[in-house]
């Protein structure tokens, strides 16, 4: 899948093939600039290519999101745990952990710096992977670390997602991953990933509100349309048109008898019913503004979260196919034993209910009878 433009990515430094040293890197700017603008494109693109396949978790070339799907030839599975709740689990950020390939560690320019909090230090699954005796010797017979999908320039955190098949060279590639989980389950270790589906990154602004906060909508106010916030030219090539995201795709067509479905529910588990229509279905995001009420059911599930990551349009079936298929994809390919998952309270219990059983039955298939689901259960309304 083309893309016409780029966001200062540098992957020529962390190809897996790369075996040139960090000083002879430093030397060869222009070689490795060349190699950018071949590869930039080829990454991220989640239809599988050979130039993505380092770091896709997904083996369909096809553009098909809900049909992709994840492999690991010749490979035997670990087993789940006879009881998750008699293990310890070790809980880091990936990119503050270690730092075991310094090669990765400036895919975007100016965005690494270990004397500044708010940039990314370098850490990665090869670090990790060097970690784990001392790991286990703390008693913690599981880690539990941050997303691993592809992020933003400077999004240590890996929360703010480009993609849900991807992984983000900064943290090391689908072999370097394999590695990890290889060598914890040798050592008796699950692996664990924080897994986000609620919300993606920050490339989209309410019409009428570009530059700032948008007020909370529903149906007759006629939402937002939504309006991009990079050029044409950086758009991917989907079926449906150019896109900021591959695989999760706007549409600003509104149908005045739309509606959400339902019921949502609040902080304390008290059902929220909706009886109006008109909104945005044939979307894959909400439209309906910025979160700012955490006691509110319908903001906390459609609303988007600080203002600042996409919300996407979960009660929909459409999207529920994809987010299915990328989970699934993850475990097949990498053998992962459980998720975490973000900001469950934002999602709605119908996605739960088709998500939950796909990725249990898909993982029981694999010969996890326990694959591991567990997320937030509380928060407070004042943020």
């Amino acid at each position: 899948q083309a893309r016409a433009g780029s966001r200062g990515c540098n992957l020529a430094k962390c190809g897996p093939s790369q075996t040139t040293s960090a000083a002879a890197l430093m030397r060869s700017r222009t070689r490795k600039s060349l190699l950018a603008t071949v590869l930039l494109w080829c990454v991220e693109a989640a239809p599988r290519t050979d130039q993505n396949a380092p770091w896709n978790v997904n083996f369909k070339s096809e553009h098909v999101p809900e049909e992709y799907f994840g492999r690991w030839d010749g490979h035997t599975y670990f087993p789940s745990p006879t009881n998750w709740r008699s293990l310890s689990i070790y809980q880091l950020l990936t990119d503050r952990f270690a730092d075991g390939d310094p090669r990765n560690n400036e895919v975007h320019d100016g965005e690494f710096d270990v004397r500044d909090m708010s940039f990314r230090h370098g850490g990665d699954f090869v670090g990790l992977q060097q970690k784990l005796h001392y790991i286990k010797g703390l008693g913690c017979r599981a880690i539990w670390i941050s997303p691993l999908f592809l992020n933003g320039p400077n999004s240590y955190h890996q929360y703010a997602m480009h993609d849900f098949t991807l992984i983000d060279p900064r943290l090391g590639t689908l072999e370097e991953l394999r590695d990890l989980t290889n060598a914890a389950h040798e050592l008796g270790m699950y692996v664990i990933i924080d897994v986000v589906m609620n919300h993606m990154d920050n490339q989209f602004a309410f019409e009428g509100h570009e530059q700032g906060a948008a007020p909370f909508k529903m149906h007759d106010d006629e939402e937002y349309r939504l309006v991009l916030r990079n050029p044409e030219r950086e758009l991917f090539a989907t079926p449906a048109g150019a896109q900021p995201y591959i695989d999760f795709w706007y549409n600003n067509t509104w149908d005045p008898s739309a509606t959400y479905g339902g019921p949502v529910y609040g902080k304390w588990g008290e059902a929220a019913f909706d009886y109006l229509s008109g909104t945005y279905p044939s979307s894959d995001f909400h439209h309906n503004g910025d979160l700012v009420d955490y006691a509110n059911p319908w903001q906390i599930t459609l609303g988007k979260i600080y203002g600042t990551m996409d919300d996407l349009r979960l009660e929909s079936h459409r999207v529920q196919d994809k987010y299915i298929a990328m989970s699934k994809a993850l475990i097949s390919s990498a053998d992962i034993d459980g998720f975490r998952v973000d900001t469950p309270m934002q999602v709605p219990l119908e996605f739960f209910k088709r998500w939950v059983p796909a990725v249990t039955d898909h993982a029981r298939s694999l010969g996890k009878e326990r694959f591991g689901i567990f997320g937030e259960f509380f928060v407070t309304t004042e943020r």
